[in-house]
């Protein structure tokens, strides 16, 4: 769980996008999302929330660099959906898992309900990371790609205050 809560700290710190407006996001790349996801579809995406776990409700264990999520009362490492949400109960984000660690899409969302992020993982290391700004513009300076690339944060007002560095699937303390 420590793992987890140090990853959601980290993504908020490492999500954002830079100011130049009029791009479209990130150059094409060979890689393709581990599955696509339309969660502008409000039936997909109530269906995903309804079916998700708490992430409150998961269990750590492993050590803190490879802690492996399992719900409550099960051996085997958790399989699906995760969400979290803000205090005022809308949604955080939502994640895939599959035996115990993130595989497929992570999205997350500002708190006025516009996307902030969408990052792909395989056993849980990045693929992909797209990012928005609070107003809904795609980010034209976060760039990862095959594991590695910058991202640029912005708070929840759309002030910059942070860039990171992603490489080889894991994020790089700059």
């Amino acid at each position: 769980m420590k793992k987890l809560l140090a990853f959601m700290f980290l993504t908020l710190l490492v999500t954002g996008c830079g100011d130049e407006p009029g791009c479209d996001g990130p150059p094409a790349s060979n890689h393709s999302p581990v599955e696509t996801i339309d969660l502008d579809d409000n039936e997909t995406r109530n269906r995903i929330i309804a079916e998700a776990i708490d992430e409150d409700k998961l269990n750590a264990k492993g050590d803190c660099c490879d802690e492996i999520l399992h719900a409550p009362g099960q051996q085997n490492p958790y399989t699906g959906w995760v969400k979290s949400t803000y205090d005022d109960g809308k949604i955080f984000y939502l994640a895939q898992y599959k035996d115990g660690k993130e595989n497929g899409s992570w999205f997350q969302w500002y708190r006025n309900g516009k996307k902030m992020e969408e990052t792909s993982f395989k056993d849980g290391k990045v693929l992909q990371i797209l990012v928005w700004k609070p107003d809904g513009i795609k980010c034209p300076e976060t760039n990862v790609v095959n594991g590695s690339g910058l991202t640029v944060s912005y708070d929840q007002g759309g002030k910059e205050y942070l860039r990171s560095s992603y490489m080889n699937g894991e994020w790089v303390n700059d």
